[in-house]
């Protein structure tokens, strides 16, 4: 599991950006809807494995994903 304080750790590979969007997966919520919408996290869609990218860049120029679930203890 990742700590919020990990995620403000990450810089985008690409443009160098911080606080990038943490993808989440699964079933979206209207909360998760909601949450995407306003700009705090990035959906993936429902299916994932452990080459699914972790992180979304912010920008939207940008949009570069990094990371890999698979790499992150449960």
């Amino acid at each position: 599991m990742r700590l919020p304080q990990q995620i403000l750790l990450e810089i985008c590979p690409r443009c160098e950006t911080g606080y990038p969007l943490e993808i989440v997966y699964g079933f979206a919520s209207a909360e998760m809807f909601d949450s995407a919408l306003a700009g705090h996290i990035a959906l993936g869609g429902c299916t994932f494995d452990d080459d699914s990218p972790a992180y979304r860049c912010r920008r939207a120029d940008c949009e570069t994903e990094w990371g890999r679930w698979g790499d992150f203890p449960d």
